[in-house]
């Protein structure tokens, strides 16, 4: 039994080793042009400038979807404005975001609540205030696209006992 199983086993593997070939690098390799398919700048620099590593999903499911509209297939959109306000909101968020005729997005203002603290912030608030615990927080972001300083903030209120305690920290922790 113990032969059937191992010859089993060794017959399975060698059916996974097989290849496909490689094709001859003289061979005729014809260029393939996509019809029809438009790039177009998802506000990188926006993204760039916003999110970073301790960046909770939430936030940056919002921010991409923020970055990736395209004010121009709008119903509001004629092209006869500087600048077109856009309101993006989920539970518990929001982004009010400005954007030019061209599509960048030239300000954004984000608040998000109840969201999971990330791990330097939490850390933090542990390590200086032990005992207390999170009641309520706020994340806020402000953008202005010819800035290179973006304000990322949370806002936080503590409570231990009958106490209340509100707190501004930035996204490593930093008590304000």
């Amino acid at each position: 039994m113990k032969n059937v199983l191992i010859g089993l086993l060794f017959l399975g593997l060698t059916s996974l080793a097989y290849a496909q070939d490689k094709p001859a690098k003289d061979a005729d390799v014809e260029e393939v042009k996509l019809t029809g398919v438009t790039v177009k700048n998802m506000n990188a620099n926006y993204l760039n400038k916003v999110q970073d590593p301790t960046t909770p999903e939430r936030v940056v499911q919002l921010e991409n979807t923020a970055a990736r509209y395209d004010i121009t297939e709008s119903d509001i959109y004629d092209g006869n404005h500087e600048a077109y306000e856009v309101i993006f909101e989920q539970t518990n968020g929001r982004i009010i975001a400005t954007y030019d005729q061209d599509g960048n997005i030239l300000t954004s203002f984000e608040k998000f609540t109840d969201l999971t603290l990330p791990a330097p912030v939490r850390n933090n608030l542990y390590k200086e205030y032990p005992g207390w615990t999170v009641h309520k927080d706020a994340y806020l972001v402000s953008y202005y696209i010819n800035s290179d300083n973006v304000k990322k903030l949370y806002r936080i209120q503590l409570r231990k006992e009958n106490q209340k305690l509100n707190l501004k920290c930035d996204v490593d922790g930093n008590i304000l």
